[in-house]
């Protein structure tokens, strides 16, 4: 009777343990950096995902030289336009795009940035974002991606999700 005693106590300080830490909220995986002109997540090089290459975790700056090169290129990476015609234009509503960031080295050994990006709005109050890379089908350009080389200071592979 004893064990059993114990074995029911452990179960519920086990359970108590659990609701105390939903309660008080969770630590999440990303680090929540925010400014005056953009809302972001830093994932550390040991995140689950599915980023190529060997991890890094970006650091503030590299988010800084990074925010910087892309509002003053924005608009020349996005002027194709692709997938924005029922959806927000990308440039012209740059800070209401939260990002994700990842950090991984390319085979030149180059220390690239992967920026996640998502419409504001989509997620208001939601903190999911911190915990997992927002990946979804479709959704236009409230849904789109980039990679930033940090050596070189350029973009590439600019992705806007379908239309669908």
């Amino acid at each position: 009777m004893r064990i059993e005693n114990i074995i029911r106590s452990i179960v519920l300080l086990a359970f108590l343990v659990m609701v105390v830490d939903v309660e008080c909220g969770a630590q999440h995986i990303a680090k929540h950096y925010k400014t005056s002109k953009f809302d972001s997540a830093i994932f550390p090089a040991n995140s689950l995902d599915m980023i190529p290459g060997i991890r890094f975790t970006p650091t503030n700056a590299e988010i800084d030289t990074a925010e910087s090169a892309l509002a003053k290129d924005i608009k020349t990476l996005n002027t194709p336009m692709i997938n924005q015609y029922r959806t927000p234009i990308i440039h012209k509503k740059i800070g209401k795009y939260r990002r994700q960031y990842f950090g991984y080295l390319d085979q030149s050994g180059h220390k690239i940035l992967l920026i996640n990006c998502f419409y504001d709005k989509k997620y208001n109050d939601h903190t999911y974002w911190l915990d997992s890379k927002v990946t979804v089908l479709d959704g236009g350009s409230y849904y789109w991606s980039i990679h930033f080389d940090m050596n070189t200071k350029k973009f590439f592979e600019f992705y806007v999700n379908g239309a669908g």
